[in-house]
């Protein structure tokens, strides 16, 4: 149960910080389907790359001092050393 709280806090605490991004890039809310892991380059929400994403990841994880491992993990990304 500890892991599962711990991985649900680390999920939220990247989406906040990649919430913000959007907001800050768009300038708006993000729709339910736009992605929040996007191509900065672009001029509409797109879909960043995978590199991309787990670097965006990472980065939400450390500015929310959590684990990316947690997070990179449930999402599949299957991070490694």
């Amino acid at each position: 149960m500890a892991e599962e709280t711990a991985i649900a806090s680390a999920l939220l605490a990247v989406a906040q910080v990649r919430f913000a991004a959007f907001r800050e890039r768009f300038g708006r809310e993000p729709e339910p389907d736009e992605p929040l892991l996007f191509d900065p380059a672009e001029d509409q929400p797109t879909a960043a790359s995978a590199p991309d994403r787990t670097l965006q990841i990472i980065s939400a994880a450390l500015l929310s001092n959590v684990d990316a491992r947690l997070v990179l993990d449930y999402l599949g990304f299957g991070y490694h050393h």
